[in-house]
């Protein structure tokens, strides 16, 4: 494959090693081809939906897209808002307020019912709103629901149902984001236009924003980045460093990246952060607001009502966790629970983030209003955390979400008793810890700059297709260890068939004494990257365990099949 393709033979021993193993199977996922998207029509609601909506543009009708507050949710309703406007059809984005909660609130059904809308399209929420659903289908209104989150246990009945990971939703790829649902209605809407319009030049602007927001929602949901959700943020990165949108521009503007284009990373660390400040400490229709700019001038304005926002944002979450980090550290059950009355719920998933992170239990934070509160849950422990949730069933008025980030709502005078079944059923579903799934064995010698640049192009690089990880055995430290100022890492030098790397142990303060005293052999777990510096060198190693081999056993073969990460 290496010769066939003109690879380094590391890069060929990763890609079999992820399972493609075939010259055809490479060249499709090197460059991943949008011809090759499944048949929207695929979804078994699709023709009723896209029958509806026709009517609705044909009778003239405003559509209310209903998002959610989140990136995932705004980029879709902005997709869908862009494209009917230009298909010349009346749309009008609305998107609830955080303390309102999520999906279909009171709030949602007034303003549908204040603007007499006949049919409104979800973005990203919807699947279990079945009384808010219930009430607006027997009202007269028309409810098309696209979203990926719910289970197949109290699906509401919407006039059409687009949901990629429901049993009976019929579309062959179910790890579609929230936004790439909306893409994929787009997507089959278009197919059934003029040729006229599909080869104009107004619609090939359309796209390339349209991919930038599909980017954007998908890689800020953590959804995986494999199968279509690689095809579509592979090419949304591209459409990103393309756009001639006022909004998109101001966005990277304001995050530094106006001049070089946006990673992966760049959205997940710079670019959501943003857009999520609105809905956590402001309204999330700022951000709408900011990617629906008509010009420069209002999306530089709009860009620094979400950068104040992130400011307000940053200084609650330092509050919040200096609060809340002691009293979790000192917990001894096997899952954090937490609630409080003044804590701003626009924070609490992030730093049930950073806590999980830091004790490694699933983690729960509830801020309550008068006799109710609503949280945000984190895990990353392999513990499947809406599954947990749905065991305690009984104690929530509603819960929802992912295996490792999820929602809540519980009144307070069922708090303790809650708070008591969670942990108990964590222990029960508690994981064995999962082994280090690496790409194959690697020498030191090996990992040279020029070979890295080409284990680059592998990327985008995220949730379900990690950088490369590799086993590298019988290494030793040399030097001192020191922590690093700026984290919980720990810098040291390590030595392999007399090649020497800068390396950083991540999160690895709490060995660091042993680290000291310790030389080897070690079985080394690491991804390694090109130093952004080069003061060591141009190659440095993010490890991510070093296994002592005297006393433990080593890393895991080859894994063929990725689903485990």
């Amino acid at each position: 494959m290496a010769r066939t393709l003109g690879l380094p033979d590391l890069v060929a021993r990763v890609l079999l090693a992820r399972g493609l193993d075939s010259p055809e199977a490479v060249k499709g996922f090197l460059r991943p081809d949008l011809r090759h998207l499944h048949d929207p029509f695929a979804f078994r609601d699709m023709d009723k939906a896209v029958s509806r909506i026709h009517r609705a543009l044909r009778s003239g009708e405003t559509i209310l897209i209903h998002g959610d507050y989140d990136v995932d949710g705004i980029s879709g309703t902005v997709l869908l808002h862009k494209f009917f406007a230009l298909l010349g059809a009346s749309s009008k984005p609305f998107i609830p307020a955080r303390a309102d909660g999520y999906s279909f609130s009171r709030a949602s059904l007034d303003a549908i019912r204040a603007g007499g809308f006949g049919l409104v399209i979800s973005v990203d929420n919807g699947t279990n709103a079945v009384e808010p659903i219930r009430t607006l289908q027997q009202g007269g209104v028309d409810v098309i629901v696209t979203d990926h989150h719910g289970t197949s246990e109290n699906v509401a009945e919407a006039f059409a149902l687009l949901n990629p990971r429901l049993p009976e939703a019929g579309y062959p790829d179910r790890n579609l984001a929230g936004c790439g649902v909306a893409f994929r209605l787009a997507a089959a809407l278009a197919s059934r236009l003029s040729p006229s319009l599909l080869q104009s030049p107004e619609f090939a602007e359309f796209l390339i924003d349209a991919m930038s927001y599909v980017a954007l929602g998908t890689v800020a949901d953590v959804a995986p980045l494999t199968g279509e959700n690689r095809t579509l943020v592979y090419h949304g990165l591209r459409s990103l460093a393309q756009s001639r949108n006022p909004g998109i521009r101001a966005l990277l503007d304001a995050a530094g990246l106006l001049h070089r284009g946006a990673d992966v990373e760049d959205i997940g660390f710079r670019l959501a952060p943003l857009i999520n400040a609105a809905g956590r400490v402001g309204h999330g229709f700022d951000a709408v607001n900011l990617l629906c700019a008509p010009g420069y001038s209002e999306a530089q304005v709009a860009a620094k009502v979400l950068e104040r926002h992130n400011e307000e944002r940053r200084r609650l979450e330092r509050q919040l966790q200096d609060e809340v980090m002691p009293m979790a550290l000192a917990e001894t059950n096997p899952a954090i629970v937490l609630g409080a009355d003044h804590w701003h719920p626009g924070v609490l998933g992030i730093v049930a983030a950073r806590i999980a992170e830091a004790t490694h239990k699933p983690v729960l934070l509830v801020g309550f209003q008068g006799e109710v509160g609503r949280g945000s849950g984190r895990c990353v422990n392999g513990l499947h955390l809406r599954q947990a949730l749905a065991a305690c069933g009984e104690h929530l008025v509603a819960s929802g979400g992912h295996a490792a980030a999820a929602g809540l709502e519980v009144r307070r005078d069922r708090f303790v008793a809650f708070r008591e079944a969670f942990a108990a059923a964590c222990a029960r579903l508690q994981p064995e810890p999962p082994p280090h799934r690496v790409d194959g064995d690697v020498g030191f010698t090996e990992l040279d700059p020029q070979t890295l640049r080409r284990l680059d192009l592998l990327a985008p690089f995220g949730a379900g297709h990690p950088r490369p990880r590799f086993c590298t055995r019988e290494v030793r430290s040399v030097g001192t260890p020191y922590a690093d100022g700026r984290g919980q890492d720990v810098r040291l030098r390590l030595v392999h068939d007399g090649q020497v790397l800068p390396a950083r142990l991540l999160r690895g303060i709490g060995r660091f004494e042993e680290l000291r005293t310790m030389r080897g052999p070690w079985t080394v777990v690491h991804t390694p990257r090109l130093s952004p510096r080069g003061e060591d060198g141009p190659v440095q190693l993010d490890v991510h365990d070093l296994i002592d081999e005297a006393t433990h056993g080593s890393c895991q073969p080859p894994a063929a099949d990725r689903t485990d990460l």
